[in-house]
């Protein structure tokens, strides 16, 4: 590699540095035991917007109802900014009434993450459905 060559590489490594991104370490290497098969879905969702699910869990809570949560990722050199909703339904499809099915805001930092998640209202949802939009600016 031509010294010149190798120069402008760690000039644009420094740059790319520089540029407000979080690094972020993780000692998992699997989903966990009670991630569900709904990445797909929710990747296609957050693409649209340059962000990726890593995981989607629902489980339990020790009251009883379901909790979601979803990791979010900023993989690009941006800070991202989105809105999202969780909507619970019941055995039969309905959406149950909740305080979750209003529109929140968050934001990931470019190369950070952030962890949205939801509680099920009752002990009758039986799944749930999350919107995700471009955040209002």
């Amino acid at each position: 590699m031509k010294p010149a060559r190798i120069a402008l590489t760690a000039l644009l490594a420094a740059a790319l540095a520089a540029c407000g991104t979080v690094n972020t370490t993780s000692t998992r290497n699997r989903p966990a035991d009670t991630a569900v098969d709904a990445k797909t879905r929710v990747n296609d969702l957050l693409q649209q917007i340059f962000l990726t699910a890593k995981e989607v869990r629902m489980s339990r809570t020790k009251g009883g109802p379901y909790e979601v949560q979803v990791d979010v990722e900023n993989n690009g050199f941006e800070y991202r900014s989105f809105a999202y909703r969780f909507d619970w339904v019941d055995a039969a499809g309905n959406v149950l009434a909740s305080q979750t099915s209003v529109w929140k805001s968050t934001n990931v930092p470019a190369g950070g993450a952030t962890v949205i998640r939801a509680v099920a209202p009752t002990d009758d949802a039986a799944d749930f459905r999350l919107q995700i939009r471009r955040a209002d600016t």
